[in-house]
């Protein structure tokens, strides 16, 4: 793990497309660690895993109107799990 910016893991997160992204799986976590988000790919799409102040999971699939929501799910995501984190701990799967 390693710790990077919260705007780099935003950007990092946003550009996880399936046909974009050399990661199976990303990650982050706070510094103590009880609240993470979870972007991993699977045979249908993207799914996000949010752990934390909500304990959901959504799914999302590669057509093109889809790919805006999960793009603005995932900025919601970051601000409500990460509201005063400056950087934030990454954990990637190849």
């Amino acid at each position: 793990m390693r710790l990077i910016p919260v705007k780099q893991a935003l950007s990092m997160m946003e550009n996880a497309t399936p046909a974009k992204s050399q990661y199976r799986r990303i990650t982050f976590l706070t510094a103590k660690k009880d609240r993470s988000l979870c972007l991993e790919h699977d045979e249908h799409g993207l799914v996000l895993h949010e752990q934390g102040y909500r304990d959901e999971s959504t799914a999302f699939t590669s057509d093109k109107h889809d790919a805006h929501e999960c793009k603005h799910a995932i900025k919601q995501a970051f601000k409500r799990e990460f509201p005063r984190s400056h950087k934030v701990y990454c954990a990637t799967v190849k």
